[in-house]
């Protein structure tokens, strides 16, 4: 796809994030963050966004709230005329043992990992039918592409992911139709910052 004058919404960018918008930013388009909490990195992705030349927007939403990801995509495709593509990387990273799980970790990790992902396709699809296409890129994990879990500790996350590789495929059937290209990449171990 062409980046020219379109329209890059990221959710959740705090880690590569930053470098997927610069990266975007430099191929033409014009970028929206999102952040629940990192509102520093959010705003230090959008200042080097600019710096690349294109508009930037920076906007706080809990992916975990319909409500919040409906204004998340509005404010965008209102900010910057349009929405061409959806990079959902959200993520929750807790490392519990089983033992030490509860139903609320359960539930934060599926509601940020994969009910957002949902949520966010849901209110960004129309826009994309609106300018005759568009893509939706997740991101999942290396782990839970490979089918089989390899560190303790994070089975509410393995499984999130592991789902979003299935809403990945299953949206990429629906919306075929309509241009919108589905995909999930699935990244490797990445250092986490300092």
């Amino acid at each position: 796809m062409d980046l020219s004058n379109r329209a890059v919404l990221i959710i959740g960018g705090k880690r590569i994030g930053t470098s997927i918008a610069v990266e975007c930013a430099r191929k033409g388009a014009d970028i929206s963050i999102s952040y629940n909490k990192s509102v520093t990195e959010a705003e230090q992705a959008a200042s080097l966004v600019r710096k690349a030349g294109r508009s930037a927007l920076v906007t706080q939403a809990n992916v975990k709230n319909s409500e919040d990801c409906r204004r998340l995509v509005d404010t965008t495709v209102v900010g910057l005329g349009r929405l061409d593509v959806l990079i959902y990387m959200a993520s929750n990273y807790v490392y519990k043992s089983f033992d030490g799980l509860n139903e609320a970790d359960w539930d934060h990790a599926i509601a940020t990992d994969l009910k957002g992902a949902y949520l966010c396709a849901l209110a960004a699809v129309p826009h994309m039918r609106a300018v005759g296409g568009g893509r939706i890129i997740n991101f999942s994990d290396w782990v839970a592409s490979s089918g089989r879990p390899r560190y303790l500790g994070l089975l509410p996350y393995y499984v999130a992911k592991s789902g979003v590789v299935g809403l990945t495929e299953g949206l990429a059937l629906e919306l075929a139709g309509d241009s919108i290209l589905v995909n999930a990449i699935a990244p490797g171990p990445i250092r986490p910052p300092e």
